[in-house]
């Protein structure tokens, strides 16, 4: 029996259908084919949450450190692509900028880089709030809690669009490859002065990972967790408020309470986390031939665990395709993935939306969304609106 005739939903499934809107096609996989063979996208799909947790909780059988993964070809060994011990000493070593006291004292930082963009918004009557807000937000903020200068922010995002090519780059594509190469080179020859001179007193990832007494991570090492730091901490952030503002902004009694309430507006960021995660996938690959709820999977096939699909799973939320802040089940969603992988910027991602989205209704109290000139989230690998424009005024 050929894969396509055991899995007929996994056969019709395409990236450009996911990356419309992968819901319903998720339901659907998850209530007949929960592991799924998707021959267009040459990756087996988990659509349902428990065997979602299942596949990332066993770090035995399933692996990110597989020689195909396009996170390891395109950044070198770091904590994304990396198990066991190597995995841990990355982690640790990145973990101080990122731990829940750190990002409290990188508040004023947030706070400056938010009102700076704020300030700017306000000469205009109109503005596009992914591109014009949260994407500068997100990638300033990251940019100088590693310890980069404002004087590389263009350049940061040039090579920010070449990463997100290679990192979807599962066909192998030659030309996608080596721009991706020559960029993380080009970003190591500007960091490495940063890492044989550092300022020992900044606050930075780089300045706490070149002055470590012993240096836990050569400078090899330095550069390829500060890379996935970098994209991480742009994707994601950018994806987070970009997503929960086009969620608010299309549910008027959400938008209401967020903007009245601080504990409400917490809810809503958790729960478009859970709607709309902005990072679809948890990429792991099979350390050995194996079934997984009767489907057997090659050795190095890579499986996919969905995220959008597991944070709609009826099984663990109530009417999952609704965006409902005040439900019992938003805190579990796994869009900062899950295990000893969970994003490392996840406290600092929170702290950046809940500033952002707060001063942006504050600054703006008749803002509102242009439906004609917006378009919801889309995307395969990283989702969030194709335009978010707004009327200011």
């Amino acid at each position: 029996m050929s894969q396509a005739s055991a899995y007929p939903l996994g056969a019709t499934v395409t990236v450009a259908q996911l990356a419309r809107d992968p819901y319903p096609t998720f339901h659907q996989l998850r209530a007949a084919e929960p592991v799924t063979w998707a021959p267009a996208l040459d990756q087996w799909l988990v659509t349902s949450r428990d065997i979602g947790l299942e596949v990332l909780r066993d770090h035995q059988r399933f692996r990110t450190d597989a020689p195909r993964s396009p996170i390891l070809d395109t950044f070198g060994a770091q904590m994304l692509s990396t198990e066991g011990e190597a995995q841990r000493r990355y982690k640790s070593a990145c973990a101080p900028p990122f731990n829940a006291r750190a990002v409290e004292h990188t508040r004023p930082l947030v706070d400056q880089v938010v009102d700076t963009h704020i300030c700017r918004l306000q000469a205009a009557e109109r503005a596009d709030l992914r591109t014009d807000y949260a994407a500068p937000i997100a990638l300033e903020t990251v940019a100088r809690v590693i310890g980069l200068p404002p004087a590389l922010d263009a350049q940061l995002r040039e090579w920010y669009d070449t990463f997100a090519d290679a990192l979807s780059n599962y066909e192998g594509d030659a030309s996608t490859r080596s721009r991706a190469h020559a960029a993380v080179r080009a970003f190591h020859a500007a960091i490495a002065p940063r890492i044989a001179a550092p300022d020992e007193a900044e606050r930075s990832l780089l300045s706490e990972l070149a002055c470590a007494d012993p240096r836990q991570l050569d400078e090899a090492e330095i550069c390829a967790n500060a890379l996935i730091v970098l994209f991480g901490g742009i994707e994601t952030t950018e994806g987070l408020i970009s997503n929960a503002l086009w969620a608010l902004l299309t549910h008027p009694e959400a938008l209401h309470r967020a903007r009245t309430n601080d504990d409400d507006l917490s809810r809503c960021i958790e729960e478009s986390l859970r709607w709309e995660p902005a990072v679809q996938t948890c990429s792991r690959y099979a350390a050995s031939e194996l079934d997984l709820h009767g489907a057997h999977i090659p050795e190095g096939a890579l499986v996919q665990c969905m995220i959008g699909a597991m944070n709609r799973d009826p099984a663990h939320f109530a009417q999952p395709d609704r965006f409902n802040p005040w439900r019992h089940e938003s805190l579990a969603h796994t869009a900062f993935g899950f295990g000893r992988h969970f994003c490392l910027g996840a406290a600092l991602a929170r702290l950046e939306a809940t500033v952002a989205i707060s001063r942006v209704f504050q600054a703006f109290p008749r803002l509102q969304l242009d439906r004609e000139r917006s378009a919801p989230p889309r995307g395969h690998e990283f989702r969030k609106p194709q335009a978010l424009v707004v009327s200011l005024a």
